[in-house]
């Protein structure tokens, strides 16, 4: 494991036995050390000195990941002359427990009566030192390297009167690439693959970790043969000063967790971030806060307040969530009409067959269209004026979320910035494997595979959802996990489209007339770091030739947060528009409030009545005793 030890501290009384009292007294001395460790061994002068009380053998830091294994109860074994001067050279040894357990409990047994603050000394003659003389063979001697000598802080060094030979240019040798094998064997790898298949046995585990090092290991072959692979510089010196005075847009929403009557109001904010790069000045940043909707956001018929039955509330607040971040795309495009780029955090286009009417179930019902047994409800007007301003007044289904929705895409795909989402999260699905594969030619891929082209897709699409299988203990695969381990960092996959809505899945009464018209975006992932999941990034048909600037844009702004491996520029907006839970309350009590009024102004005493417990505290309230109301 990564440490900041890098010494061996020495106790005062084992100090005083190693070294000469000259070198004693004088603090100690620089020596030639041999340390091995298995088979490595590594030559380097090293210094045995005293810092404080205390004495410490360090030196430059042992590189290599041979060391790593060693922790703090494994054994080092120092073998020297008595009363070194700096003239012998120290042998030194690691024994660790978790490479030779059997070496490391014998050296246990033999020091366990002699160790004092952990360390032990055995002089030459005695049976500890006959013992322990085998695993630490003496060092042969080699003239030691003496320590140059530093001038004072106020003696300059001489000036030579030969100007110094230039040194030959050094060719920097290429760094070889790991393969599959190597790759998903590496630690931030391993970690994942863990925590996908670690409800499975051991050997349900191997053979998963079998599996996708197959199939990456095809996939990646199959990509680099067809050019689907793109290659991403990573130098903000070369690529910065190609976005120069190019606005850059980052939107982000937040939404406040209500508790309220039905669906209820809605708390939520977009903020928008934008930014001049290679400009500086007040005019580089700006702050907005693109919407602030504390309203009721579903139209309430005839009552007060929207308090219908509809059994899917989650569908409910992300049809919200998703229409108010929308909105806030399509306002500041219209707000700066100067900016050139628009990343939007999450999907750029959303399923929508779960935001509709709840049929009944029957087969009839199925293949008439049905009946309607829970509908979908409208937008009110004060939202509709937020999600779609300055549009024509609507009615009818048009007041639908999927009828608004599908506006505001069709506004974000006709606009001139380029619009791209992007969504850090691990996908959960494997819809870009599947089309990665729809998009591979047969006559492309022939001479690549061993078996026919239909045949290869088919048994990989097995491999990945072998949920179809009952003798099957795997787990599905899914995109972050595979292209994870396909894509290097600085690399990016070609975009496919993908359909969000298919058909098929669409009910009979929007299919046709909405859903069918609902844009397809292009998905692809760009690996920014090994240590980090694969970043999707979503973008319209229209913006395909500016793919690759898109990817270096979301790879340079994910290396400013290296350890995060996310668009800097998200993060901030991100952290701008999040509605704090110390405003939530106070939310919660206005729109409480608000709709009180509505239902008093409307006299719908059945939902007055809920508010009104909802809006005191506890039950024993006077306000909610027996009769107060009558």
């Amino acid at each position: 494991m990564s440490s900041k030890q890098r010494a061996i501290a020495i106790t005062v009384p084992v100090a005083r036995q190693l070294l000469s009292p000259g070198v004693f007294d004088a603090g100690g001395a620089i020596f030639e050390c041999f340390v091995r460790f298995g088979d490595q061994t590594i030559h380097q002068p090293r210094t045995l000195s005293k810092t404080g009380k205390n004495w410490r053998l360090g030196g430059t830091k042992i590189e290599g990941d041979a060391f790593a294994v060693l922790d703090s109860k494994d054994f080092v074994l120092i073998r020297s002359r008595s009363a070194n001067d700096g003239t012998a050279p120290l042998s030194i040894t690691f024994v660790s427990r978790n490479t030779d357990r059997v070496t490391h409990a014998g050296l246990a047994a033999i020091v366990e009566k002699d160790l004092r603050d952990s360390m032990a000394v055995y002089s030459r003659g005695s049976e500890g030192f006959s013992s322990l003389a085998p695993y630490c063979q003496p060092a042969v001697h080699t003239p030691p390297a003496r320590p140059a000598k530093r001038p004072s802080k106020r003696e300059r060094p001489k000036p030579s009167p030969i100007a110094p030979m230039p040194r030959d240019p050094v060719t920097a040798k290429l760094v070889r690439k790991p393969t599959i094998h190597e790759k998903i064997r590496s630690p931030h790898i391993m970690e994942r693959m863990f925590k996908v298949a670690g409800d499975l046995s051991a050997p349900a585990q191997l053979r998963f970790i079998e599996i996708v090092e197959m199939l990456a290991d095809q996939l990646r072959k199959v990509l680099l043969a067809t050019a689907r692979i793109v290659t991403i510089p990573q130098s903000h010196k070369d690529f910065w000063p190609l976005l120069s005075g190019k606005p850059v847009g980052f939107i982000d929403g937040g939404l406040a967790n209500l508790s309220m009557l039905g669906s209820a109001p809605i708390a939520a904010r977009v903020g928008g971030y934008l930014v001049t790069p290679g400009q500086s000045g007040e005019d580089r940043e700006h702050f907005t806060m693109l919407k602030h909707l504390i309203d009721e956001l579903y139209d309430p018929g005839e009552g007060g307040v929207y308090d219908n039955s509809f059994p899917d509330t989650g569908a409910l607040r992300d049809a919200a969530r998703i229409s108010v971040e929308t909105a806030g795309a399509v306002q500041m495009i219209r707000d700066y009409p100067k900016v050139q780029w628009v990343l939007v955090h999450g999907a750029l286009v959303n399923p929508v067959s779960r935001y509709t009417d709840i049929m009944e179930e029957g087969l009839l019902t199925r293949l008439t269209g049905g009946r309607v047994k829970h509908r979908f409800p409208n937008f009110s007007d004060s939202a509709l004026s937020e999600l779609l301003p300055g549009e024509p007044t609507r009615s009818g289904r048009d007041r639908n979320f999927i009828s608004v929705y599908l506006r505001q895409l069709q506004l974000l795909r006709d606009s001139a910035p380029i619009v791209c989402g992007v969504v850090e999260r691990e996908a959960t699905t494997s819809s870009v494997i599947r089309s990665v594969l729809d998009s591979l030619a047969d006559h492309e891929i022939a001479r690549l595979l061993p078996v026919p082209p239909a045949q290869w897709k088919k048994e990989f699409l097995a491999a990945i959802d072998p949920g179809d299988d009952p003798a099957s203990e795997g787990q599905r695969i899914t995109d972050s996990l595979l292209f994870r381990c396909v894509l290097e960092p600085g690399e990016a996959l070609k975009p496919v489209v993908v359909d969000r809505n298919e058909l098929r899945r669409a009910p009979l009464a929007w299919r046709d007339e909405y859903i069918a018209h609902y844009p397809k975006p292009f998905l692809s992932y760009v690996q920014v770091s090994e240590w980090s999941a694969p970043i999707r990034l979503e973008m319209f048909e229209k913006d395909l030739g500016s793919f690759e600037q898109a990817a270096a844009l979301v790879t340079h702004c994910s290396l400013l947060l290296p350890r995060y491996s996310f668009p800097v520029g998200l993060d901030i907006v991100d952290k701008f528009a999040k509605v704090p839970n110390w405003m939530t309350r106070p939310i919660a009590t206005y729109t409480t409030v608000q709709a009180l009024k509505r239902a008093l102004d409307s006299g719908d005493t059945r939902s007055f009545d809920a508010l009104r417990r909802m809006l005191c505290g506890t039950g024993r309230e006077w306000l909610l005793r027996p009769g107060i109301m009558k």
